[in-house]
């Protein structure tokens, strides 16, 4: 839990709105067509701001797509890179800029034909960017590891979700794809936007009150907005209007000031609040993504109603080696006394071997600083999100502060892939109850002694007016008698609680 004072100090944001599940993820914000970078780095910035301080336990980045001799190059711009030692969230928020390629392969208001012919579809780009996101890690670990969020706006809505579809293709899942007024340019032979089969949660946010206009996506929960500014705006209102679910205090979205009006949400089509709609279903905020109208944009095999073939998403076919995938992480119990048996249920997905999955408590939510392992299982191919448990070895030590638990599931054939996924709550592990230590203030006294004198008057523990629960019952047989006195005595006379 972040403290008030660094609350204050550096991100009121990630206070006044509490993040539900940071799990060391990664979240991917691009531009459409002829734009800038400034509301996508706007947007990603008040992203990070809901995880944490950028630059402290939040790595804010940016990728660049530019072009030379034909060839597409990515690059990678930092801006609050947080050290390894404090980079707690291990969450990465990341601008996509490719602004050098999103309009005429020429900078001309008069393009020829072989501007047009000449510009890149967002297929191409996405798959530049897919190739990068292979070869980046830290930590020792692969950025695409860990779950994954991409979201985009007009042609860049397109460019996430063909990057989705190369994700897929290699047996990785996207956590969360959002796509803001989707809009593919044919003359530059974009291909149209689809929802894969292998993302978990689809949202598209659209409009045709004016041009351009995007559309609806098979498989996606599918939000058909109005006019929410005049015709000539209304098109880049949609990232507008996402903007304000990520802030919702913000009236405007760094390219526009105060052009956030509240009255959007609630004659928003999403039956929830402004606080309730549009970022909420991300992972890092935790939102319902089952409820109602979600559920449309859940994969039915993961709880929602959103299928794959005639009228849904695009199924993609998978390449070898193939990425396992672990979702839907549960612990049985949050709250344990040191050596209390747990267990941990989940989904996982593996189409290129069989897997081994583990789980373990940690200090925080960045796999890369590793944990304490609690169990192992083996688990067979699931071409499909399949139920899975893992009963725990051990548990942690008893200790003030919570766990963080994850798990890690690994290919055991050619690939030997890993990714993560963290449970949403945090494990406290209780020390071993002080037996006689009735006020819990660390020592079994005379105080505790008048306690159980007057228990042990009582006898019975049904009787009504024996505390509740019976805590001098030291043995649970529904009495306080002379067994019970002879722990207590053991307990007074060592006085102090260890």
């Amino acid at each position: 839990m972040i403290g008030t004072s660094k609350c204050l100090a550096f991100s009121a944001l990630a206070c006044a709105i509490p993040a539900f599940a940071h799990a060391g993820g990664v979240t991917i914000v691009t531009h459409g067509f002829n734009a800038n970078m400034t509301w996508v780095n706007a947007m990603a910035d008040a992203i990070a701001g809901r995880i944490g301080t950028p630059g402290i336990d939040v790595t804010r980045v940016n990728l660049v797509v530019t072009q030379s001799s034909g060839n597409l190059v990515v690059s990678m711009s930092p801006i609050l890179v947080a050290p390894e030692a404090t980079f707690t969230s291990g969450e990465f928020v990341v601008g996509l800029d490719w602004t050098a390629i999103d309009s005429f392969a020429a900078a001309s208001r008069n393009p020829t034909p072989e501007d047009i012919q000449d510009s890149v579809p967002t297929q191409n780009v996405a798959a530049a960017v897919f190739q990068y996101l292979q070869t980046w890690s830290y930590g020792g670990k692969p950025i695409l590891a860990h779950p994954v969020h991409l979201a985009g706006h007009s042609r860049g809505a397109v460019l996430m979700a063909s990057l989705a579809t190369n994700l897929g293709q290699r047996g990785i899942y996207v956590d969360h794809l959002t796509t803001l007024d989707p809009y593919n340019v044919a003359l530059f032979g974009d291909a149209a936007p689809v929802v894969p089969s292998s993302v978990v949660f689809a949202d598209n946010i659209w409009q045709d009150s004016a041009f351009p206009s995007g559309k609806s996506l098979p498989g996606a929960f599918n939000q058909h907005l109005g006019l929410l500014g005049t015709t000539s705006n209304n098109h880049s209102y949609m990232h507008t209007y996402y903007f304000g679910t990520i802030d919702p205090s913000a009236t405007g979205d760094g390219e526009c000031a105060g052009c956030i009006d509240p009255v959007w949400y609630t004659q928003d089509v999403d039956l929830h609040t402004r606080m309730q709609s549009g970022f909420w279903y991300s992972r890092i905020a935790g939102g319902d993504r089952a409820g109602a109208q979600a559920a449309a944009g859940l994969l039915s095999t993961l709880g929602g109603t959103a299928v794959v073939g005639a009228g849904g998403r695009t199924a993609v076919t998978v390449t070898q080696p193939a990425w396992p995938n672990i979702f839907r992480v549960e612990t049985g119990s949050l709250a344990i006394a040191q050596n209390q048996a747990n267990f941990t249920a989940f989904d996982y997905q593996a189409s290129g071997a069989s897997v081994q999955v583990k789980v373990f408590a940690a200090d925080d939510r960045n796999p890369s600083h590793g944990g304490i392992l609690l169990g192992t299982t083996t688990l067979a191919l699931a071409s499909a999100p399949t139920h899975g448990v893992i009963a725990w070895n051990a548990t942690p030590p008893a200790r003030p502060q919570p766990y963080s638990i994850y798990l890690a599931v690994t290919d055991l054939g050619a690939g030997g892939q890993t990714r993560y996924a963290y449970d949403a709550g945090s494990l406290t592990v209780l020390a071993p109850p002080c037996p006689g230590d009735f006020n819990n203030d660390g020592f079994v006294d005379d105080s505790d002694f008048v306690a159980f004198a007057a228990a042990y008057d009582i006898l019975d523990c049904n009787d009504p007016g024996m505390p509740a629960g019976c805590p001098a019952d030291l043995n649970g047989d529904s009495l306080v008698d002379d067994a019970d006195f002879v722990i207590f005595a053991s307990a007074y006379d060592s006085l102090l609680c260890s």
